[in-house]
């Protein structure tokens, strides 16, 4: 069950993902892209940490 959360968290996050890469390339705004980067991987890292090593 946790691997099935953790493929639906990362398949929203892809969407992040790949507007962080359209700033980059298309807008060259890098740091904005980079902002969004690290949003997305904050929005990652919480919900995997909370559901592997926070309940049984």
């Amino acid at each position: 069950m946790k691997i099935v959360l953790v493929i639906l968290i990362l398949g929203v996050n892809y969407y992040t993902f790949t507007y962080a890469k359209s700033l980059w390339k298309d807008d060259h705004n890098k740091l904005a892209a980079c902002g969004v980067a690290v949003l997305a991987l904050l929005a990652i890292a919480s919900p995997v940490f909370i559901l592997f090593f926070r309940y049984p």
